[in-house]
């Protein structure tokens, strides 16, 4: 699980906050998982919704962020919207597969992409792109939402 108050914070609050529930999420899920190891058919309907919860909440954060970008003039905004559009693709072929197998490989596979891969690509993300994003933005007059 990946605790939230250990990943690094940036200069605007609305995205802490978007970050805070992306980790609460993956953890909710990740939660879930465990309990399918020995009970598939008792959470699977529980993992579907927190699994589409993450995709909302991640589709909203992202277009939260780009609309900032966009209004402040983010120098490097192209850049980063282009890291998200490959970020949401890798994350719809996980929960495409979720959705069209629900079996027990299926809850293993989606195990380490919320354990690892999507906690270890949104940390990083974090420190190289929102940081530098969220203090340009703050210098130039955004506030938090």
């Amino acid at each position: 699980m990946t605790d939230f108050d250990c990943t690094p914070q940036v200069d605007l609050e609305f995205m802490n906050t978007e970050h805070r529930k992306a980790f609460d999420d993956a953890n909710e899920i990740k939660r879930l998982l465990e309990i399918a190891k020995s009970d598939l058919k008792g959470v699977e309907k529980s993992i579907d919704r927190r699994l589409d919860r993450l995709l909302a909440d991640t589709l909203n954060h992202f277009f939260l962020e780009e609309k900032y970008m966009e209004e402040y003039q983010f120098p490097a905004r192209a850049r980063h919207q282009q890291a998200h559009q490959q970020f949401m693709e890798t994350m719809k072929v996980e929960y495409n597969h979720w959705q069209s197998e629900h079996n027990l490989a299926a809850a293993m596979r989606l195990e380490r992409y919320v354990d690892k891969d999507f906690p270890e690509w949104l940390v990083n993300h974090i420190v190289t792109m929102d940081t530098v994003t969220a203090s340009y933005i703050a210098r130039h007059g955004g506030v938090a939402l």
